[in-house]
């Protein structure tokens, strides 16, 4: 939380917490994983961990933080297809275990930050900027929560352009 993100140490501790977070993730559902079940698998004290993250929803930020920085960029049309395709082809791969994450609570947590994620590029802090952010963020979580469910079947090079096309909800705000 407030370390030294260039320290290697706090990078390896941080790599080993999400590492442990990403196994344990793929074993189980995500709800039933408690922090304690974290902190072992990443063979760190309890006071380390916290020293780290917040919560076990922390760290499912700091492990999506690819996706959801990817996801802010296209919001933003300041992202390639190519990108996009690239980190959707990720999702759709990992889909079994993605689902849950992008759901009920861990999903609405995921859109809070893409939201934030939109508005710190924007480097807009008005309403309307926020609604367009929460908009733009709902928009491509909804295509993505939908497609990974198999609901909207497609490839991921067509999904690519129309998560591109939430720029538009971000278009007229300043």
């Amino acid at each position: 939380m407030d370390q030294d993100e260039s320290d290697p140490r706090v990078k390896r501790t941080r790599a080993a917490i999400i590492q442990a977070f990403t196994a344990l993730v793929l074993t189980r559902r995500y709800d039933s994983i408690r922090t304690a079940d974290l902190i072992a698998a990443a063979g760190v004290g309890r006071s380390t961990f916290y020293e780290h993250f917040r919560s076990k929803e922390a760290v499912l930020l700091a492990a999506l933080d690819p996706v959801l920085r990817t996801l802010a960029n296209a919001a933003l049309g300041r992202a390639s297809k190519v990108q996009v395709r690239a980190m959707l082809e990720h999702v759709w791969e990992q889909r079994g275990f993605a689902r849950p994450l992008f759901e009920g609570r861990a999903g609405a947590g995921l859109e809070r930050r893409l939201a934030a994620l939109v508005l710190e590029r924007r480097e807009a802090d008005s309403g309307p900027a926020r609604m367009a952010a929460m908009a733009a963020a709902a928009a491509q979580l909804t295509m993505v929560r939908l497609w990974i469910a198999g609901a909207v079947p497609c490839p991921p090079a067509d999904l690519a352009p129309r998560m591109l096309a939430c720029a538009h909800l971000l278009a007229e705000v300043c």
